[in-house]
């Protein structure tokens, strides 16, 4: 995959983000992940990629909560305050969820951190590296844990840098 692609027109295929059965955190998770992407493909500015990375972040930590959420286990400490992505983890591992991915998902949370707290600023060569693996955590997670296509959800024109136009296979 190029670190950046060239930006281009995006044009939404919102098939199912408007469904009944999808619950208020997994589409919020799917809408920061689809903006992450946006400011990832936008342009090459430290900006965009800080955005990126701090979005896509957010959406997996929302994606864990939300099947924390789904298998029956509350993603609320107290009233309010919710989770963190460490506790999602612990809940879903001890409950059977395996997720290969945390070695290098704990790298982008941790520079996410970095961005947030120590004004950090990725190199594009980091920021693929956070951004691909994240993206495709997600589509396995998406598919085996909340039973939901990716492609349903977020334009192919982004995925398809990630997944060389599989669409969804």
């Amino acid at each position: 995959m190029p670190i950046k692609a060239a930006s281009k027109k995006i044009s939404k295929k919102k098939t199912g983000s408007k469904s009944p059965k999808t619950s208020p955190l997994l589409r919020s998770a799917l809408e920061v992940l689809e903006h992450g992407l946006w400011h990832y493909f936008r342009s090459d500015t430290a900006t965009d990629l800080k955005f990126a990375i701090l979005h896509v972040d957010q959406g997996i930590e929302l994606l864990l909560k939300e099947k924390v959420r789904e298998s029956g286990t509350s993603i609320y400490k107290n009233p309010k305050e919710t989770i963190t992505i460490w506790a999602a983890y612990n809940i879903l591992e001890s409950s059977g969820c395996g997720i290969p991915e945390k070695p290098n998902l704990e790298l982008l949370h941790e520079e996410r951190n970095n961005i947030q707290h120590k004004y950090a600023n990725p190199s594009p060569e980091d920021a693929a590296f956070h951004i691909s693996n994240g993206v495709e955590f997600v589509r396995r997670f998406l598919s085996e844990q909340l039973n939901v296509d990716i492609y349903d959800h977020i334009p192919s024109e982004f995925l398809d840098e990630f997944f060389d136009g599989e669409n969804g296979t």
